[in-house]
């Protein structure tokens, strides 16, 4: 395969070669500088023909050209220049700086804006931004670049995706995952996730619902627009970016040595048996169980961590090819990513990637255009059994006297974790193809058709097997295929209106597209399967339940118009208006209709401010737009379904039919979402101080829920529109240069988001006060945030001062609570608070939250999940060639429910285990009031709510060191540009939380620490 590819580079490298043509008639040189000096790196073309060259260190240049030709001198961050050569031979060029790109291009959706011109929410990432944090998934480099932005990681797994959340959560029952646009073509968090950061130019995110409403019903929930780069007329360049990295285990848990583990159990049988010392529990008591005795005895203890986790290798290779002529542009890349699993039994990831755009231009008037992907990943994984690492005995045997892993690490009958994982296998593999074809007609002045149509093929298959040796019961597999397949034609007209008035400027955009997305499944479950580790001989196992079979398959046809006007330049308003039409829907509700308008008003053009030097930018905006939602229903959801129900008949299987247990509803209709968007984009001082304020607020009706219906009616359920919600926010971006001198720059940049969410209705059932009922089971609480747990609070552990201490007739110790509660209100307390049962010091004080004397269900409370508010704060420093790049990310607010911090507390029996994370637990010698009194036969009472804990955690993301090469250093190599650069992630991380991540829920995959490598080279 690696053959292939270089061949095919080196082939297309020499075909664009071939493509160059120059005239060298006259030798020009000079000098290219700015205000502070010689520019390095200016690119200076003969227009017309792809000869050209770069300026050197020095800001000096030299090229041969025609005496009739015109040399444009280009650079990132100054306007081009073209001068006619004539008869000169030197050349001296002043650069000017654009105002930090003021008038950059920005996509929006169905064509491009300059920045200044845009008035809807968008936020734009740049691939060179990207490109600092080293990852196998571009997703996880988009954490903290954007402002409202959310990137939350699944899993530290190798191969996962982190999920993407534009402004919150709107819907209760959708998934609330944004639209992914990838070259103008609707895609998925897994094909985004396979991109490679070196074959991106931008991501442009939509976050307000006026940007996002010309797409539709698929952008409820935002939308991640990506470009991919595309090859310029010139000389080709090749680019080489690789590196190399290690990760492992970026924090340790702070679990019970094996002295302190002896004592918990102590302590656990010594409150069982009522004893106040666990010193009289003796050894032998404590640890009935012989190997525990035995391994107690020999001093060799298990260190879990050690044995579980491995410093992992991981390495990523890109090419790309880009050049061509005016006629004919090509961008190619490969991309291999390999990375090892930290843990040591079944974990990995590998990715390979190919992509080639071409862009073909036959006349002015027409041209046309392919992109072209592949992506295959494998991903090998493991059981996925972290609490049994975490939680086993290091008093334990995992090894025999052939260094083989024992089946079993205790005489308790618990199980090996290693043993286990030593005898499961799982891989996932998947392979895309991507093919989207575009052609452009310009048959007159302002106006342009395209047709964009585009076919994307995935196929995965999902294998597992448990072998003859694996405990509880081996010799099975799963294996599960499937195939997608969707396509899409769109048919987009765009008309710049000639108006002779040069103040009015309009353009008009109509799209008409289809797109339809079909899949289909197929999966089988064996039994006694005669090949140990490879589930690809499934066929000869023993079937458990028929083959799983699916087939599904939606459409969606849509028109959208949009009106661009702008007004003196100062002054802008884009309206449009899209209609979808989905399948998914019953006939009376198959069409929505979602309309949008967006304003904004550039104060800096106003006579009054025009002569602001300091002001490059100031605009206020104000948008308003209505999206439509339909992926909180399935496609199939608005017809009356039935079971398959077969039976025995003379010896005959029939095949019978039976209504599922979900009610049909044909008057199901489209969720929406209702945003109104607030913000000002400015920029000062000549681009040294740049930023934008928003603040949001969205309504949300019509969410889809299920109705709870009498089962006389042979149904439990039906969905219907019936919830509300709304959410409201506040973003903000802020970017300054510190410094900026001709031989050091220093740049800070910032972004903060702020957002809360409010369930308004659920359905249309109501409480005995006559308002909206909530659906505690659901976790759904009326006018509190989406995601919740609903959980007692706590107020501590019981200590001794608050009862009243006793002794019975046979002398053994009564609690009885001291009175708390004041029942009648007379500013005395005269009872105790009624917990319903027998309590006693060391147990788990819980906060009579609603004053009735008792603790019941009616006590728990609503306590937000999400973060209140997310910060990133990046500084990126530049001198003499050398840069370094500082990347913090912070959340506040969030609460993950632990369990990690009651390992030590449930189960019962100790279940071998309770090695969980190392607490302050009550004892009679030690009251805390932070844990609970460990007990070895029952689980103590509301272990659940002192184990939500807040998850908030300030850490540095990235830090990067970089030197690139001088160009006078480069000048007799065929090298370009060289760039090495060192990398570390994760490095610190501040948190209260007890786990691998206060990200992640406690028993995933964990995060690692990463340090890396690499290489940039461009010739």
């Amino acid at each position: 395969m690696k053959n292939i590819v270089i061949k095919w580079a080196v082939f297309l490298t020499a075909f664009l070669i071939s493509l160059e043509v120059s005239a060298q008639n006259v030798r020009v040189s000079g000098v290219v500088t700015d205000a502070l000096g010689p520019i390095p790196g200016v690119n200076i073309m003969e227009e017309g023909t792809t000869n050209g060259t770069v300026t050197d260190v020095n800001g000096k240049y030299s090229i041969s050209v025609s005496a009739k030709s015109t040399l444009v001198f280009s650079c990132i961050g100054y306007k081009e220049q073209k001068i006619r050569v004539g008869t000169k031979t030197v050349l001296n060029v002043n650069m000017v700086e654009e105002s930090k790109m003021l008038d950059e291009l920005v996509v929006v959706g169905y064509g491009v804006q300059r920045k200044s011109d845009v008035a809807t929410s968008v936020a734009s990432v740049k691939a060179d931004e990207m490109k600092t944090f080293p990852a196998g998934n571009v997703a996880d480099m988009l954490r903290g670049r954007a402002a409202g932005v959310n990137v939350t990681s699944s899993s530290g797994r190798p191969g996962s995706t982190p999920s993407i959340t534009i402004r919150g959560s709107r819907s209760i029952s959708a998934d609330n995952a944004p639209l992914y646009i990838i070259d103008g073509s609707p895609s998925s968090a897994t094909e985004f996730s396979t991109l490679s950061a070196d074959d991106i130019e931008s991501v442009e995110i939509l976050k307000d619902a006026a940007s996002q409403a010309i797409y539709g019903a698929r952008a409820s929930d935002g939308v991640v627009l990506v470009t991919t780069k595309r090859g310029k007329a010139g000389k080709v360049e090749v680019n080489y970016n690789g590196y190399l990295g290690i990760q492992s285990l970026w924090r340790n848990f702070d679990f019970y040595s094996p002295e302190e583990y002896m004592q918990l159990r102590r302590e656990a049988k010594a409150h069982d048996k009522g004893i106040i010392d666990a010193r009289e529990i003796s050894i032998a008591e404590a640890l009935e169980d012989e190997v525990m005795q035995r391994v107690w005895a020999s001093g060799k203890f298990i260190d879990w961590e050690k044995e579980m986790f491995r410093n992992a290798i991981y390495h990523n290779h890109d090419v790309s090819v880009r050049g061509g002529t005016e006629k004919i542009k090509v961008s190619a890349g490969a991309n291999y990513f390999d990375q090892q699993g930290m843990v040591v039994t079944g974990s990995g990831y590998q990715k390979f990637s190919l992509r080639l755009n071409l862009d073909f231009e036959i006349a002015k008037w027409i041209s046309f255009g392919i992109n072209s992907s592949y992506a295959m990943t494998k991903q090998d994984r493991e059981d996925g059994n972290f609490n049994d690492f975490i939680t086993s005995s290091p008093l334990a045997e995992i090894y025999d006297a052939d260094g083989k892993y024992t089946k079993y690490i205790n005489s308790e009958g618990n199980y090996n974790p290693l043993y286990r994982a030593e005898h499961y296998g799982r891989e996932v593999t998947r392979d895309n193809y991507r093919l989207n074809f575009f052609m452009d007609v310009k048959p007159f002045k302002g106006f342009n058709y395209r047709l964009n149509t585009s076919v994307y093929n995935q196929t995965s298959e999902d294998g597992s097997y448990k072998d003859s040796q694996y405990p509880g019961g081996g010799g099975t597999a799963v294996l599960d295929e499937s195939r997608t397949q969707n396509w899409l034609v769109e048919n987009i007209v765009t008309y710049k209106v000639p108006i002779r008035n040069k103040k009015h400027q309009l353009t008009l955009t109509g799209v008409q597209s289809v797109d339809h997305n079909g899949s289909k499944s197929v999966g089988y479950s064996v039994e006694n399967l005669p090949v140990d580790k490879d589930w690809n001989f499934i066929s000869q196992g023993e079937f458990t339940g028929k083959p799983r079979r699916q087939f599904n398959e939606n459409n969606l046809v849509s028109f959208m118009a949009r009106a661009q006007y702008s007004l003196l330049d100062r002054y802008l308003l884009n309206v449009a208006i899209r209609r979808d039409g989905s399948s998914r829907f019953g006939k009376e509700n198959k069409w929505g209709t979602f309309p949008s308008a967006a304003f904004a008003w550039r104060v800096n053009q106003e006579s009054f401010l025009r002569d602001v030097s300091w002001i490059d930018n100031l605009k206020l905006r104000v948008s308003y737009g209505i999206v439509g939602n339909q992926n909180g229903i399935g496609n199939y959801t608005t017809l009356g379904l039935a079971d398959n129900k077969g039976y025995e008949f003379g010896n005959v299987f029939q095949m019978g039919y039976l209504p599922g247990k979900e009610l049909s509803n044909p008057n199901l209709k489209w969720e929406q979402s209702a945003t109104a968007n607030f913000g000002v984009d400015f920029s000062f001082f000549n681009g040294r101080l740049n930023g934008t304020v928003e603040y949001y607020n969205t309504h949300t009706k019509d969410l889809l829920v299920k109705r709870s219906l009498n089962a006389s009616l042979g149904y439990t359920t039906m969905l219907d529109n019936l919830g509300k919600t709304k959410s409201s926010g506040i973003d903000l971006s802020l970017n300054g240069d510190v410094v900026r001198t001709k031989e050091f720059t220093w740049t800070l940049g910032t972004n903060f988001s702020m957002y809360k969410n409010e369930i308004v209705r659920i359905d249309d059932t109501l409480d005995e006060n006559g308002k909206p009922a909530s659906q505690v089971a659901q976790g759904w609480i009326i006018g509190e945030p989406i995601n919740v747990y609903y959980d007692y609070l706590i107020d501590g552990i019981f200590q001794y001062d608050d009862f009243d201490i006793t002794r019975d007739g046979t002398g053994n110790l009564v609690y009885t609570l001291k009175n708390t509660y004041d029942s009648d209100n007379d500013g005395v307390a005269d009872s105790p608070i009624n917990y319903g049962g027998a309590i006693e010091p060391g147990m788990v004080k819980v906060r009579d939250n609603n004053g009735d004397g008792k603790i019941t269900a009616d006590d728990r409370v609503p306590i937000r999940k999400d973060p209140k508010f997310t910060l990133s704060l990046s500084s990126t420093w530049n001198w003499k060639g050398f840069d370094l790049f500082m990347d913090w990310y912070g959340v506040s607010g969030r609460k993950i429910k632990n369990g990690y911090l009651y390992e030590y507390n449930s189960g019962g029996s100790l279940r071998g285990k309770l090695n969980g994370v190392k607490v302050d637990y009550w004892t009679p010698f030690n009251p805390s009031n932070k844990f609970p009194r460990p007990s070895y036969s029952a689980d103590p009472a509301y272990l659940s709510a002192i184990a939500i804990q807040d998850a908030s955690y300030i850490r540095l993301r990235t830090l990067q060191l970089g030197y690139t090469f001088p160009t006078r250093l480069l000048k007799n190599t065929p090298i370009h540009k060289l760039r090495l650069y060192a990398t570390a992630t994760n490095l610190l991380t501040f948190t209260e939380f007890k786990s691998y991540s206060p990200e992640l829920t406690p028993g995933s995959y964990p995060e690692s620490r990463q340090y890396v490598f690499g290489v940039n080279v461009s010739f």
